[in-house]
Protein backbone atom coordinates (compact mmCIF):
# COMPACT_ATOMS: atom_id res chain seq x y z
CA UNK A 1 0.00 0.00 0.00
CA UNK A 2 1.27 3.14 -1.22
CA UNK A 3 0.39 6.59 1.41
CA UNK A 4 0.84 10.21 0.84
CA UNK A 5 0.48 12.83 2.91
CA UNK A 6 -0.02 16.52 1.76
CA UNK A 7 1.56 18.60 4.68
CA UNK A 8 0.53 21.83 6.08
CA UNK A 9 1.61 25.10 4.61
CA UNK A 10 3.25 26.41 7.83
CA UNK A 11 6.74 24.95 9.28
CA UNK A 12 4.68 24.66 13.46
CA UNK A 13 1.68 23.00 12.22
CA UNK A 14 3.67 20.44 10.34
CA UNK A 15 5.58 19.96 13.48
CA UNK A 16 2.43 19.54 15.09
CA UNK A 17 0.87 16.61 12.59
CA UNK A 18 3.64 14.31 13.12
CA UNK A 19 1.83 12.13 16.11
CA UNK A 20 -0.22 11.39 13.55
CA UNK A 21 1.91 11.06 10.87
CA UNK A 22 3.82 8.36 13.29
CA UNK A 23 0.52 6.81 14.67
CA UNK A 24 -0.74 5.93 11.24
CA UNK A 25 2.26 4.36 9.90
CA UNK A 26 2.61 2.40 13.09
CA UNK A 27 -1.25 1.40 12.80
CA UNK A 28 -1.10 0.33 9.30
CA UNK A 29 1.64 -2.39 8.91
CA UNK A 30 0.38 -3.06 5.73
CA UNK A 31 2.08 0.62 4.25
CA UNK A 32 5.10 -0.13 2.22
CA UNK A 33 5.57 3.41 1.20
CA UNK A 34 4.81 6.47 2.88
CA UNK A 35 5.74 9.71 0.87
CA UNK A 36 5.06 13.09 2.44
CA UNK A 37 4.15 16.02 0.11
CA UNK A 38 4.92 20.19 0.70
CA UNK A 39 6.67 23.24 0.33
CA UNK A 40 10.32 22.87 0.97
CA UNK A 41 10.21 24.18 4.69
CA UNK A 42 7.80 21.38 6.12
CA UNK A 43 9.45 18.60 3.81
CA UNK A 44 13.12 19.47 5.20
CA UNK A 45 11.98 19.28 9.19
CA UNK A 46 10.63 15.47 8.12
CA UNK A 47 14.20 14.58 7.17
CA UNK A 48 15.62 12.13 9.26
CA UNK A 49 12.09 10.67 10.06
CA UNK A 50 12.16 6.88 10.47
CA UNK A 51 7.85 6.69 9.60
CA UNK A 52 9.02 8.52 5.69
CA UNK A 53 10.21 6.68 2.88
CA UNK A 54 9.96 9.72 -0.14
CA UNK A 55 9.20 13.01 -0.26
CA UNK A 56 7.51 15.52 -2.87
CA UNK A 57 8.64 19.12 -3.15
CA UNK A 58 6.27 21.60 -4.89
CA UNK A 59 5.50 25.70 -5.11
CA UNK A 60 2.26 26.20 -6.61
CA UNK A 61 3.78 28.72 -9.15
CA UNK A 62 6.78 27.02 -9.27
CA UNK A 63 9.35 27.85 -12.63
CA UNK A 64 12.17 26.26 -10.58
CA UNK A 65 12.97 22.81 -12.69
CA UNK A 66 13.87 20.96 -8.94
CA UNK A 67 10.50 22.05 -7.58
CA UNK A 68 6.99 21.03 -8.93
CA UNK A 69 4.02 23.36 -9.90
CA UNK A 70 1.01 22.51 -8.71
CA UNK A 71 -0.04 20.73 -11.74
CA UNK A 72 3.33 19.29 -11.80
CA UNK A 73 2.29 18.05 -8.45
CA UNK A 74 -0.80 16.45 -9.94
CA UNK A 75 0.82 14.75 -12.64
CA UNK A 76 3.54 13.01 -10.20
CA UNK A 77 0.94 11.83 -7.86
CA UNK A 78 -1.00 10.61 -10.73
CA UNK A 79 2.53 8.70 -12.08
CA UNK A 80 3.61 7.47 -8.63
CA UNK A 81 -0.52 5.78 -8.34
CA UNK A 82 -0.94 6.02 -5.00
CA UNK A 83 -3.45 4.06 -3.01
CA UNK A 84 -4.16 6.74 -0.66
CA UNK A 85 -3.84 10.44 0.02
CA UNK A 86 -4.15 12.06 3.38
CA UNK A 87 -4.99 16.09 3.72
CA UNK A 88 -3.79 17.58 6.33
CA UNK A 89 -4.93 20.97 5.28
CA UNK A 90 -8.43 22.24 5.57
CA UNK A 91 -7.77 24.38 2.05
CA UNK A 92 -10.28 23.53 -1.48
CA UNK A 93 -7.03 23.37 -2.93
CA UNK A 94 -5.73 20.85 -1.19
CA UNK A 95 -8.71 18.93 -1.82
CA UNK A 96 -8.65 19.60 -5.80
CA UNK A 97 -5.04 17.86 -5.29
CA UNK A 98 -6.32 15.07 -3.98
CA UNK A 99 -9.07 14.30 -5.88
CA UNK A 100 -6.96 14.79 -8.89
CA UNK A 101 -3.99 12.58 -7.41
CA UNK A 102 -5.87 9.49 -8.69
CA UNK A 103 -5.54 8.58 -5.43
CA UNK A 104 -8.21 5.63 -4.57
CA UNK A 105 -8.72 6.94 -0.76
CA UNK A 106 -8.59 10.40 0.27
CA UNK A 107 -9.01 11.13 3.67
CA UNK A 108 -9.35 14.43 5.37
CA UNK A 109 -11.61 17.16 7.02
CA UNK A 110 -14.90 17.92 5.43
CA UNK A 111 -14.06 21.59 4.96
CA UNK A 112 -14.18 24.69 2.69
CA UNK A 113 -16.99 22.90 0.63
CA UNK A 114 -14.44 19.88 -0.19
CA UNK A 115 -16.66 16.88 1.26
CA UNK A 116 -17.70 15.89 -2.64
CA UNK A 117 -13.42 15.59 -3.69
CA UNK A 118 -13.24 13.29 -0.76
CA UNK A 119 -14.11 9.41 -0.09
CA UNK A 120 -13.60 9.82 3.35
CA UNK A 121 -14.51 13.42 4.83
CA UNK A 122 -14.23 13.54 8.17
CA UNK A 123 -16.89 15.88 10.24
CA UNK A 124 -15.71 18.92 11.88
CA UNK A 125 -18.11 17.91 14.89
CA UNK A 126 -18.11 14.62 16.66
CA UNK A 127 -20.42 13.58 19.14
CA UNK A 128 -21.07 17.31 20.00
CA UNK A 129 -17.02 17.70 19.78
CA UNK A 130 -16.10 20.56 17.99
CA UNK A 131 -12.58 19.61 16.39
CA UNK A 132 -11.47 22.95 14.87
CA UNK A 133 -11.40 24.09 18.57
CA UNK A 134 -9.02 21.64 19.73
CA UNK A 135 -5.69 22.36 19.88
CA UNK A 136 -3.86 20.88 16.36
CA UNK A 137 -2.37 18.27 17.80
CA UNK A 138 -5.54 16.55 18.60
CA UNK A 139 -7.11 18.06 16.02
CA UNK A 140 -5.11 16.16 13.13
CA UNK A 141 -4.68 12.98 15.46
CA UNK A 142 -8.63 12.83 14.61
CA UNK A 143 -7.68 11.72 11.09
CA UNK A 144 -5.51 8.75 12.77
CA UNK A 145 -8.51 7.61 14.86
CA UNK A 146 -10.85 7.72 11.71
CA UNK A 147 -8.64 5.58 10.28
CA UNK A 148 -8.67 2.60 12.67
CA UNK A 149 -5.13 3.62 14.81
CA UNK A 150 -4.24 4.13 17.94
CA UNK A 151 -3.79 7.79 18.84
CA UNK A 152 -2.54 8.30 22.49
CA UNK A 153 0.63 9.26 21.52
CA UNK A 154 0.45 12.76 21.07
CA UNK A 155 4.66 13.87 21.70
CA UNK A 156 5.84 15.86 18.66
CA UNK A 157 9.08 13.87 17.15
CA UNK A 158 11.46 15.45 15.23
CA UNK A 159 15.20 14.42 14.26
CA UNK A 160 18.88 15.45 13.75
CA UNK A 161 21.44 13.85 11.32
CA UNK A 162 25.12 14.10 12.49
CA UNK A 163 25.49 15.36 9.29
CA UNK A 164 23.42 18.31 10.20
CA UNK A 165 25.29 18.57 13.61
CA UNK A 166 28.64 19.14 11.77
CA UNK A 167 26.66 22.36 10.30
CA UNK A 168 25.85 23.42 13.24
CA UNK A 169 30.05 22.96 14.83
CA UNK A 170 30.93 24.57 11.65
CA UNK A 171 28.51 27.88 12.56
CA UNK A 172 29.96 27.71 16.46
CA UNK A 173 33.41 27.53 15.29
CA UNK A 174 32.92 30.89 13.05
CA UNK A 175 31.24 32.02 16.16
CA UNK A 176 34.15 31.02 18.57
CA UNK A 177 31.93 29.48 20.66
CA UNK A 178 32.12 26.48 22.87
CA UNK A 179 30.21 23.63 21.50
CA UNK A 180 29.93 22.06 25.16
CA UNK A 181 29.17 25.43 26.96
CA UNK A 182 25.45 26.57 27.75
CA UNK A 183 23.58 28.18 24.97
CA UNK A 184 20.64 30.16 24.78
CA UNK A 185 18.61 30.14 21.49
CA UNK A 186 16.31 33.05 20.72
CA UNK A 187 14.15 33.44 17.99
CA UNK A 188 12.06 36.51 18.00
CA UNK A 189 10.79 36.75 14.78
CA UNK A 190 7.58 34.93 13.00
CA UNK A 191 6.84 34.74 9.48
CA UNK A 192 3.02 34.87 9.64
CA UNK A 193 2.34 37.29 11.89
CA UNK A 194 3.88 40.78 13.19
CA UNK A 195 1.37 40.84 16.04
CA UNK A 196 3.72 38.04 17.27
CA UNK A 197 7.51 40.29 17.05
CA UNK A 198 9.03 40.55 20.43
CA UNK A 199 11.05 44.05 20.70
CA UNK A 200 14.39 44.56 19.54
CA UNK A 201 15.55 46.15 22.21
CA UNK A 202 14.10 43.95 24.52
CA UNK A 203 15.80 41.12 22.92
CA UNK A 204 19.05 42.66 23.30
CA UNK A 205 19.20 43.45 26.84
CA UNK A 206 18.09 39.90 28.02
CA UNK A 207 21.03 38.11 25.68
CA UNK A 208 23.27 41.08 27.34
CA UNK A 209 22.51 40.35 30.56
CA UNK A 210 22.40 36.14 29.95
CA UNK A 211 25.87 36.34 28.54
CA UNK A 212 27.19 39.39 30.62
CA UNK A 213 25.90 38.05 34.10
CA UNK A 214 25.89 34.68 33.09
CA UNK A 215 28.44 34.16 30.62
CA UNK A 216 26.34 31.48 28.15
CA UNK A 217 26.27 31.89 24.87
CA UNK A 218 23.59 33.50 22.80
CA UNK A 219 22.71 32.51 19.20
CA UNK A 220 19.79 34.53 17.48
CA UNK A 221 18.06 32.74 15.57
CA UNK A 222 16.53 33.52 11.98
CA UNK A 223 15.54 33.13 8.65
CA UNK A 224 16.62 34.66 5.66
CA UNK A 225 13.72 37.14 5.36
CA UNK A 226 14.72 37.89 9.42
CA UNK A 227 18.20 38.64 9.05
CA UNK A 228 18.01 42.28 9.65
CA UNK A 229 15.82 42.04 13.28
CA UNK A 230 18.34 39.26 14.14
CA UNK A 231 21.48 41.02 13.47
CA UNK A 232 20.07 44.25 15.35
CA UNK A 233 19.89 41.97 18.37
CA UNK A 234 23.32 41.20 18.32
CA UNK A 235 24.14 44.57 17.53
CA UNK A 236 22.19 46.06 20.25
CA UNK A 237 23.82 43.34 22.57
CA UNK A 238 27.36 44.21 21.84
CA UNK A 239 29.01 41.03 23.56
CA UNK A 240 31.39 38.71 21.89
CA UNK A 241 29.38 35.85 23.49
CA UNK A 242 26.13 37.24 21.63
CA UNK A 243 25.85 36.19 17.65
CA UNK A 244 23.27 36.18 15.04
CA UNK A 245 22.67 33.69 12.32
CA UNK A 246 21.73 36.75 10.19
CA UNK A 247 25.29 36.53 8.93
CA UNK A 248 25.17 33.39 7.55
CA UNK A 249 24.93 33.67 3.00
CA UNK A 250 22.96 30.24 3.88
CA UNK A 251 20.47 28.93 6.18
CA UNK A 252 19.16 26.01 5.67
CA UNK A 253 16.06 24.14 7.88
CA UNK A 254 18.75 21.58 8.37
CA UNK A 255 21.20 24.02 10.20
CA UNK A 256 18.14 25.57 12.25
CA UNK A 257 17.28 22.47 13.21
CA UNK A 258 20.72 21.44 14.53
CA UNK A 259 21.34 24.81 16.13
CA UNK A 260 17.81 23.94 18.27
CA UNK A 261 18.86 21.06 18.89
CA UNK A 262 22.22 22.21 20.45
CA UNK A 263 20.47 24.65 22.83
CA UNK A 264 20.35 24.65 26.43
CA UNK A 265 17.03 26.24 26.30
CA UNK A 266 15.43 27.88 23.42
CA UNK A 267 13.60 31.38 23.35
CA UNK A 268 10.77 31.70 21.19
CA UNK A 269 7.81 33.93 19.93
CA UNK A 270 4.87 31.44 19.02
CA UNK A 271 6.64 30.04 15.31
CA UNK A 272 8.34 27.51 13.62
CA UNK A 273 10.87 27.04 15.71
CA UNK A 274 8.85 27.02 18.99
CA UNK A 275 7.40 23.91 17.91
CA UNK A 276 11.21 22.30 16.12
CA UNK A 277 12.40 23.56 19.89
CA UNK A 278 9.59 21.26 21.48
CA UNK A 279 9.65 18.16 19.20
CA UNK A 280 13.42 17.49 19.35
CA UNK A 281 12.49 18.01 23.56
CA UNK A 282 14.39 20.82 24.42
CA UNK A 283 13.34 23.42 27.32
CA UNK A 284 11.56 26.14 26.33
CA UNK A 285 10.36 29.54 27.36
CA UNK A 286 7.89 30.66 24.66
CA UNK A 287 6.07 34.31 23.97
CA UNK A 288 2.39 34.44 23.83
CA UNK A 289 0.91 37.82 23.05
CA UNK A 290 -1.87 38.40 20.40
CA UNK A 291 -2.29 34.11 20.31
CA UNK A 292 -3.55 31.70 22.35
CA UNK A 293 -1.76 29.25 23.79
CA UNK A 294 -4.12 26.79 24.01
CA UNK A 295 -4.30 26.27 20.56
CA UNK A 296 -0.88 25.14 19.82
CA UNK A 297 -0.92 23.36 22.98
CA UNK A 298 1.91 20.78 22.86
CA UNK A 299 2.74 17.42 25.03
CA UNK A 300 6.37 17.06 25.28
CA UNK A 301 8.93 18.34 27.75
CA UNK A 302 7.10 21.25 29.85
CA UNK A 303 7.52 24.60 28.34
CA UNK A 304 7.11 27.95 29.92
CA UNK A 305 4.36 30.24 28.42
CA UNK A 306 4.79 33.66 29.13
CA UNK A 307 1.73 35.90 29.21
CA UNK A 308 0.95 39.59 30.17
CA UNK A 309 -2.89 40.35 30.99
CA UNK A 310 -4.40 42.46 28.33
CA UNK A 311 -7.68 43.41 27.95
CA UNK A 312 -7.66 42.96 24.15
CA UNK A 313 -5.88 39.31 24.28
CA UNK A 314 -6.15 36.97 23.43
CA UNK A 315 -7.43 38.62 19.79
CA UNK A 316 -5.84 35.70 17.59
CA UNK A 317 -5.00 38.40 14.39
CA UNK A 318 -1.87 38.29 12.70
CA UNK A 319 -1.56 42.26 13.08
CA UNK A 320 -2.69 44.17 15.87
CA UNK A 321 -5.70 45.47 15.19
CA UNK A 322 -4.77 48.64 17.98
CA UNK A 323 -1.24 49.04 15.87
CA UNK A 324 0.84 48.95 19.44
CA UNK A 325 1.15 45.16 20.08
CA UNK A 326 1.60 45.88 23.52
CA UNK A 327 0.43 42.29 24.68
CA UNK A 328 4.57 41.74 23.62
CA UNK A 329 6.10 45.12 24.56
CA UNK A 330 4.78 44.16 27.95
CA UNK A 331 7.23 40.87 27.61
CA UNK A 332 10.10 42.92 29.39
CA UNK A 333 13.54 41.60 29.54
CA UNK A 334 14.05 40.81 33.08
CA UNK A 335 10.91 38.30 32.67
CA UNK A 336 12.63 36.43 29.92
CA UNK A 337 16.22 36.33 31.81
CA UNK A 338 13.96 34.98 34.95
CA UNK A 339 12.16 32.21 33.10
CA UNK A 340 15.30 31.33 31.41
CA UNK A 341 17.20 30.91 34.52
CA UNK A 342 14.60 29.03 36.16
CA UNK A 343 15.14 26.29 32.96
CA UNK A 344 19.08 26.60 33.54
CA UNK A 345 18.46 25.99 36.69
CA UNK A 346 20.55 28.63 37.96
CA UNK A 347 17.98 30.62 39.81
CA UNK A 348 15.34 28.81 41.91
CA UNK A 349 14.05 32.03 43.51
CA UNK A 350 10.97 33.49 41.11
CA UNK A 351 10.64 37.23 41.16
CA UNK A 352 7.67 39.05 41.33
CA UNK A 353 6.81 39.95 37.80
CA UNK A 354 3.37 40.35 36.34
CA UNK A 355 3.06 36.98 34.87
CA UNK A 356 -0.51 36.12 33.53
CA UNK A 357 0.68 32.45 32.96
CA UNK A 358 3.93 31.23 33.26
CA UNK A 359 3.03 27.39 33.92
CA UNK A 360 4.27 23.98 32.35
CA UNK A 361 1.47 23.99 30.00
CA UNK A 362 2.72 20.82 27.84
CA UNK A 363 2.16 17.27 29.42
CA UNK A 364 4.07 14.21 29.17
CA UNK A 365 2.48 12.05 26.68
CA UNK A 366 0.90 9.04 28.19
Amino acid sequence: MKVAFLLPTWLGDTCMSTPTIRAIRQGMPEIEELCVVGRYAPVAVLEGAPWVDSTLVYKPRSNSPKTLSRRGLVAELKSRRFDMIVLLPNSLSAGLIGYLSGAKRRVGFAKDGRALLLTDPIPMRDQKVDHRKEPAIDYYLNIAKHLGCEASDRRMQLFVSEKERDLARDLYSKFQFEWDRETILFNTSSAAASSKLWPVGHASRAAKELATKHEVQVVVHCGPADRERANAIAFGADHPLVKSMGQEEDIPISLSKAIIEQASVVVSTDSGPRHVAVALNKKVVSLFGSMDPEITRTYNRPETILSVPMACQPCCKETCPLVHTNCMHALTYPMVVNAVLEQLGISSARRSLPILRSAALARSAA
